[in-house]
């Protein structure tokens, strides 16, 4: 048996040997792991844990892994396959992501949501709310429950600022929110706060970046 441990954001030697730190409870506490075994071991990452280095241009070695053959294979069955369509940048790995809330009024309107998103070549993403509602997918929102984004910029629009969902982007460069909510704790965390109706707010922004080419 070889250990496994997913969803790490830092790994360091030290005396006591390899270390990775994994969050938990929405990033609210750090779990430090020790592996004390010979290995090897298997250890993955949540996106941007780390800034990538450059290769110089060489290409990485490929090395075949043989895998044994344990028998078990008879025992799966595969009953469906689902593959979501996706034109743009992964959720969790965009530089943009624009996410929208309750505050878009109805599922309709979640549309300029992604429109604005392609404009900046980012990702949609959306509030628990609007995930529950069945507006738009789970692979969609952004929250303790669902992703942990890390963006450049991140747009949040009619979202008021629940405490699960800003645990998942609360690590962003920089936070746009749009709120007619003035109160919405949204904006205690925002770099830049718009006050405003978003059914007005992105139809101006989209319009904008249009005519800009």
């Amino acid at each position: 048996d070889r250990t496994v441990l997913t969803n790490n954001t830092d790994i360091a030697e030290s005396a006591d040997g390899v270390i990775a730190t994994t969050p938990i409870f929405g990033g609210n506490s750090l779990v430090a792991t020790a592996f004390t075994g010979s290995g090897p071991h298997l250890v993955s990452f949540r996106p941007k844990s780390f800034v990538a280095e450059s290769a110089g241009g060489a290409a990485a070695p490929v090395v075949a892994a043989p895998i044994p053959d344990l028998g078990i294979a008879g025992s799966a069955k595969v009953l469906a396959v689902h593959v979501e369509a996706s034109s743009g940048p992964k959720l969790d790995e965009a530089a943009i992501v624009v996410s929208g809330g309750r505050g878009l009024g109805e599922a309709g309107k979640y549309s300029l949501v992604e429109e604005l998103a392609t404009l900046l070549k980012g990702a949609p993403g959306a509030s628990r709310a609007i995930v529950d509602a069945g507006w738009v997918p789970y692979s969609y929102q952004v929250g303790q429950t669902g992703k942990v984004v890390k963006p450049t910029v991140y747009i949040a629009a009619g979202i008021s600022g629940a405490t699960q969902h800003m645990v998942g982007m609360k690590g962003s460069k920089n936070i746009i929110a749009i709120n007619k909510d003035k109160e919405a704790p949204i904006f205690g965390v925002a770099d830049l706060g718009i006050v405003g109706d978003v059914h007005k707010v992105l139809p101006q922004l989209i319009e904008l970046l249009k005519s800009r080419g």
